[in-house]
């Protein structure tokens, strides 16, 4: 290739670098496909296209761009450190992104070189948040530990370690790393939802409720006011939705205990190993339909939800160590009304999610695991 041409990427790249430095997404992109067009092997500028395309919200053009980045280096630790960021932060979430960003992360940490530290800090992050994401937090925990080994004032690292002790229901915990997330970030958003949550388990409503509003008051498009519904209403309407439900489900139904509570009790989240996330939507308690307390006819056992990240909530499965001592008598279906609340943006959304709920758990009472809930669009 002509110096000239090589000379000339390298100064569209510069320009691409700086306006991206300066937020200027437009112009970043415009040098960054000049670059491309002139030398198409140039990681770098497929990389600082992905860039561009991501930060404007183009994200399957930035999905292509890095997967093309990929064929011509696919060990390149900067193109999977983009990627698995991409996959795990930007893309909507589903079990399958998240385990591609996983895989991502992992291989990025396998390459970086040693004197590259943040890189290796925030893969080692991405590789923890993923499997946050999967439900998978005790597995996140080292992960996460190797990124604040090698920084230990991230704050984004402190917090996802908070997240993860959250869903493993080590609240104290959970409650000292997001106050240490403070620290460094006063006006953290995340933080003071999940401290909210934290508060709200410990039963102290006026700081959860504060520490509510601070969330929206900062971020208010990731935490928007929650819709008023009171313990009656949403009983009401839990009962409405039932009743609307096919012929089909509503006779599988018919012997089932349907019951509604603000939040999940701990000893239904403790009951497996590693704990339910405290932000399930509802719970199946008991056996399948079709399988007697001795276990006479196998069924599927169902298996647990992941933790969604920021908001993001699953409902959740019943807890393996239950069912085998819970007699057939004693199935019910819990549906948690500050959950799923919280799951919706605006009150005419929650009805629709009382029905997913109730088809999920469904679902678990006729012994379909969470793959098979997942496929129909029940996750």
């Amino acid at each position: 290739m002509p110096t000239w041409i090589e000379s000339a990427v390298a100064d569209l790249l510069d320009h691409a670098g700086q306006y991206l430095d300066r937020s200027d997404f437009e112009g970043a992109l415009a040098c960054a496909e000049e670059a491309a067009r002139q030398m198409p092997r140039s990681i770098e500028a497929h990389n600082d296209r992905a860039t561009a395309l991501g930060r404007l919200g183009r994200l399957d053009e930035a999905r292509d761009a890095l997967g093309l980045s990929l064929a011509i280096a696919p060990s390149d630790p900067e193109t999977l450190e983009l990627a698995a960021d991409l996959y795990v932060n930007q893309l909507a979430p589903t079990a399958e992104r998240a385990t591609i960003g996983l895989e991502y992360a992992r291989r990025g940490s396998r390459t970086v070189a040693r004197r590259d530290r943040d890189r290796a800090a925030h893969l080692a992050l991405l590789e923890g948040q993923a499997l946050i994401d999967l439900g998978r937090s005790a597995e996140a925990l080292p992960a996460i530990a190797t990124a604040l080994k090698i920084a230990p004032g991230d704050a984004a690292a402190r917090y996802e370690r908070g997240v993860a002790l959250f869903e493993l229901c080590r609240f104290e915990e959970a409650e000292r790393a997001f106050m240490r997330v403070l620290e460094v970030e006063p006006g953290h958003a995340h933080a003071l939802y999940h401290l909210a949550l934290v508060s709200e388990r410990a039963g102290d409503q006026d700081r959860a409720q504060a520490q509510f509003n601070a969330a929206s008051t900062r971020d208010p498009k990731s935490f928007p006011p929650v819709p008023n519904v009171s313990g009656a209403e949403f009983e009401r309407r839990v009962r409405a939705v039932q009743a609307s439900l096919p012929h089909d489900v509503q006779r599988d139904l018919a012997d089932i205990q349907v019951e509604a509570a603000d939040l999940p009790a701990i000893e239904d989240l403790t009951a497996e190993r590693p704990p339910l996330s405290p932000t399930i939507l509802g719970l199946f308690r008991g056996l399948p339909l079709g399988r007697s307390e001795a276990g006479e006819t196998p069924a599927s056992s169902a298996g647990r939800g992941g933790r969604a990240r920021q908001g993001r909530v699953a409902a959740g499965p019943p807890p393996s160590g239950g069912p085998a001592s819970c007699a057939v008598s004693e199935r019910a279906i819990v549906l948690y009304r500050s959950n799923l609340l919280r799951s919706i943006q605006t009150l005419s959304e929650l009805d629709r999610a009382i029905e997913r709920t109730l088809l999920h758990e469904v679902g678990h009472l006729r012994g379909e695991d969470d793959g098979s809930l997942r496929d129909r669009g029940l996750e």
